[in-house]
């Protein structure tokens, strides 16, 4: 994909795209690098600076334009979407802000129309439109839509634009196309695997036809596939622009530059902050179904080169399943480059030069390489996990160099409502609500996370109004307020997510659902700092909400103590309780209230450092309760509801003393935990765990054994 400017001439390549591809792959395999010179940057850096600056602008607009006429609440409040121009090869030259998680995924899709021969044996001609949403080409899930188109000069292609978003209803089996009841592919609903959609900037009627009788509600599917379409002919427009401007050739020469330029500043930039050397993480998921309830390990050891360039290895990974959770090797891919265009390239471009940077290693057959295409991955789970596990290891490698202010924790589990049916309007709906995008943030090395502010997936995300959720998906907000003790704890606390409480209407058809994750803590503290926590639904039918409501009686529009959470206290039912947030969509009854949290950050540093006016501070401001200020931050008050300083430092000083009896040598408990493995005392879930990926022949197995004193002939029991 790389090459020197001696080696390829600079020029429209007259070249089959498949010959000018393999040219490139075979060049970066022997140079290492996109160019070994950028002769426009050293002969005139103004001008090279101007034009990019110009290039990203329009892109920029471009998806503004398109969040402008998208008819999705995802894309037009939250910014789910992507844009971004290519090279005729495919490689990224400029993206637009947005998912950084698919700053790789259309240069995949291009890349794999190319390699299949959609040259010769599709057509690729002016006014095409291509359209894809298979992950395994390049993506997450069916909801990850893209649309591509070429762009020609004088009939000869010159590069692509690309546009991908998140939309909310695909036809799968749950509405949203987001549940975990998913088992295989051909439960995740429609799939236009890199599939002609339009000629001469038309869009098929055949195809419009096709998407409207195969999912519940097709107005997201369609009304985004125009909007992306209007936002990538606005890069087509600009780059047609910026070639009369600039010339055709400088045009084609400088983008090529950018990619070099972009790999050169990020390795300098690895090179400056991250200290070398190997740092080992492990990130967390499971599967929560009615039949299969297993965890899912994603360990990540991340190797910080001398040379400027990572790589990661994910040897020990689970292996791929019947269920959602699991991702395709596209997604990892993009998880990674997010985590680190957010955490370390944030001040830099960000196009295929960032890719140069990092190898990898994703098991054949894991949870995030799955061993074919008929694996589901809706909720990709183990990749997020994996992300999470690398941001933890910048972070120590940061804080080796001394950079305090880039080290942080880890942003929560993302958990969303999911519903589908009829509304009183006799329309039909079908979405999931992503107000998700405004999790509570990680603590850093210096200050609390922010509540309610991010996505790990989404840096620009918000919640959305609450207004505008109530028309897609015609759920009524009783309450919308920061979780009470979502932060993980810890010398700077985590931010707090969202905590929405909802009615059901009285519509003539409604099933409600979520998706979340298992129930173990999957967003991990850093340095002592504790994790979030697990994120829970209620869900309450049968309840006397209409006598509440006409009795003018006040209804739970907040969280209250978490111990005895208001949906409980004030309001009777019949109530179901789900730990980790997947609740399979179903029927429900107008009048019920359902509660959905959303993710939280979690905490950095221990606890009892917490400056007890931080304590007071967000225990006057409702997000912790009575309970976490006392028991965990251990803050005594005096008389009149103030920090008494002298009884805080002595609770402090017998809970230091409770962690001094409680605790035990390393040595003790390793012994104690290798008796146990050995005597096969482990809980069943964990059994499942050890059984599959002690299964496999590799680094991590073999340092398992090695780490534990297991003999040869050891299989856990």
């Amino acid at each position: 994909m790389n090459v020197s400017p001696k080696a390829i001439p600079l020029r429209i390549d007259p070249s089959p795209l498949k010959t000018m591809l393999a040219r490139r792959r075979a060049a970066f395999d022997k140079h290492g690098v996109y160019l070994e010179r950028c002769p426009h940057k050293e002969s005139n850096p103004i001008k090279f600076e101007v034009f990019y600056t110009k290039l990203s602008q329009y892109i920029n607009n471009a998806r503004d334009l398109a969040k402008q006429v998208a008819a999705s609440p995802e894309m037009r409040e939250m910014g789910e979407s992507v844009l971004g121009l290519y090279t005729p090869e495919g490689d990224a030259v400029c993206l637009s802000p947005g998912l950084m998680v698919h700053v790789r995924t259309m240069s995949r899709a291009i890349k794999w129309m190319i390699d299949n021969d959609y040259e010769t044996e599709v057509g690729i001609r002016p006014g095409d439109i291509f359209f894809n949403n298979d992950p395994y080409i390049g993506g997450g899930h069916a909801p990850d839509q893209q649309v591509i188109i070429p762009l020609f000069r004088d009939g000869t292609l010159i590069g692509w634009a690309g546009g991908m978003s998140h939309v909310s209803e695909v036809g799968a089996v749950e509405p949203g196309g987001m549940g975990i009841s998913m088992k295989t592919r051909f439960h995740e609903g429609l799939y236009l695997p890199c599939t002609k959609i339009g000629e001469n900037d038309l869009l098929r009627k055949d195809i419009e036809i096709l998407i409207d009788r195969s999912v519940r509600a097709s107005v997201w599917w369609l009304l985004d596939t125009r909007a992306k379409l209007a936002g990538v002919k606005l890069i087509r427009d600009a780059v047609n622009s910026l070639m009369d401007e600039y010339g055709e050739q400088y045009f084609l020469e400088v983008s090529e530059e950018y990619i070099e330029d972009t790999r050169r500043a990020t390795v300098d930039k690895i090179r400056r902050v991250l200290y070398p050397g190997r740092y080992r993480d492990v990130g967390w998921r499971g599967v929560d179904q009615p039949e299969l309830k297993t965890f899912l390990h994603a360990p990540v050891e991340t190797t910080i080169r001398a040379d400027g360039t990572l790589f990661i290895d994910t040897d020990g990974l689970s292996s791929a399943g019947t269920h959602p959770v699991q991702a395709t090797l596209p997604l990892f891919e993009g998880i990674l480059f997010n985590s680190l265009i957010q955490h370390v390239f944030y001040d830099t471009r960000y196009n295929e030069g960032t890719a140069m940077v990092l190898d990898y290693y994703v098991p054949a057959g894991s949870a995030c390489n799955p061993p074919d295409i008929y694996h589901a991955t809706a909720l990709w789970g183990p990749a997020f996990a994996g992300g999470i596990a690398c941001n933890q290891s910048i972070s120590r490698a940061y804080y080796a160099n001394g950079y305090l202010e880039e080290v942080h924790a880890s942003n929560g589990q993302v958990n969303a409502v999911i519903a589908g049916g009829i509304d009183l309007f006799g329309r039909k709906f079908a979405g999931w609500n992503m107000e998700m995008c405004a999790s509570g943030m990680f603590a850093t090395a210096f200050m609390d996370g922010l509540d309610t502010a991010i996505a790990e997936f989404n840096a620009e995300g918000d919640s959305g109004d609450a207004e505008v959720w109530e028309t897609a998906l015609p759920l009524t907000y009783i309450g919308r307020s920061i979780r009470v003790d979502g932060g993980g704890p810890g010398r700077y606390r985590g931010g707090s997510g969202l905590y929405s409480t909802y009615l059901t209407p009285d519509v003539p058809k409604l099933e409600l659902g979520s998706f979340g994750g298992a129930p173990i803590f999957t967003a991990p503290g850093l340095m002592g700092g504790y994790p979030a926590p697990v994120p829970t639904v209620y869900v309450v039918r049968n309840t006397n909400v209409r006598e509440l409501i006409s009795r003018r009686d006040p209804l739970p529009n907040a969280e209250g103590d978490p111990a005895r959470p208001n949906v409980l206290t004030m309001v009777r039912g019949d109530a179901e309780i789900v730990k980790g947030g997947n609740y399979i969509a179903r029927p429900i009854e107008p009048f019920s209230v359902y509660v959905q949290p959303g993710g939280d950050g979690s905490g950095f540093g221990d606890v009892l450092l917490r400056d007890p006016s931080a304590v007071k501070r967000d225990l006057d401001n409702g997000v912790i309760s009575a309970r976490m200020a006392g028991e965990v931050y251990g803050v005594a008050w005096d008389t009149e509801g103030n920090v008494d300083p002298d009884a805080t430092q002595a609770k402090r000083r017998a809970i230091r003393r409770r962690r001094l009896e409680r605790a035990i040598p390393a040595v003790d408990y390793k012994r104690r935990a290798r008796e146990q493995l050995l005597a096969g005392e482990l809980p069943a879930v964990a059994k499942d765990l050890y059984k599959d990926i002690l299964n496999k022949p590799g680094r991590f197995r073999d340092e398992y054994y090695a780490f534990w004193q297991l003999p040869a002939g050891f299989e856990v029991r």
